[in-house]
């Protein structure tokens, strides 16, 4: 009976939460229920922290077209968003949001389940830590585990940067010309859980470790 009580008050609170949706979208909704024109693509990572709507205060309907897994990497599944929003939404912005405290990059240290541990290792996950902890020994830097993890999310966001930049070399060239003209902008941002802040991945490893950031 309690169960029952608690399954009850959850499904009210969806149901109160949709109608208000409704009755404050509904001329939108009318104008969405025939297409889509996002101007932003977003691959980023699952964490329920993570909202990019919230976190750039876009309120608006219709304005993000997301692509959302563990770590936020570029999987097959997030290949295959991009590729739509490239053929059918010709976004203006490609965003690659990582954030700190990443439990998927902690993975990467702790025991967890066998699919979450596959997943970061089969997309680049797993050479982020390799070229980071292989960076701080060979140059005898003794970092705290918060920043060498932060460093790791970093890499492993460049590293999904290249698997981007590689990708749009072969199948969408077009796209690439684009970017370069300014007229798409590729963005590959931090989003600090702690503090709120975004903050632009530097351009590589080697003297990131000073954690000294260009906030977006």
């Amino acid at each position: 009976m309690i169960i029952y009580q608690v399954f009850q008050l959850k499904i009210t609170t969806l149901e109160s939460g949709w109608k208000k949706h409704l009755k404050h979208f509904r001329t939108v909704r009318r104008k969405l229920s025939g297409y889509q024109d996002p101007k932003i693509f977003c691959l980023s990572c699952s964490d329920s922290r993570v909202s990019v709507h919230e976190i750039f205060d876009l309120n608006a309907p219709g304005s993000i077209f997301e692509a959302k897994n563990i770590g936020g990497l570029f999987s097959d599944e997030a290949r295959a968003a991009l590729v739509y929003a490239l053929n059918h939404l010709h976004p203006e912005y490609i965003m690659l949001l990582h954030h700190t405290h990443c439990g998927g990059y902690m993975s990467l240290e702790t025991e967890v389940e066998s699919e979450i541990r596959n997943h970061m290792h089969e997309y680049g996950g797993g050479k982020a830590k390799t070229k980071v902890t292989d960076y701080l020994i060979s140059n005898k830097l003794n970092l705290q585990k918060e920043k060498t993890h932060q460093l790791i999310v970093e890499e492993g966001l460049r590293m999904q940067m290249q698997s981007v930049d590689d990708f749009l070399t072969v199948h969408y060239p077009q796209t690439q010309e684009k970017i370069k003209n300014g007229e798409v902008s590729l963005l590959p941002l931090i989003y600090d859980i702690v503090s709120g802040k975004v903050f632009r991945v530097p351009e590589k490893l080697e003297g990131s470790e000073n954690m000294v950031r260009e906030e977006f």
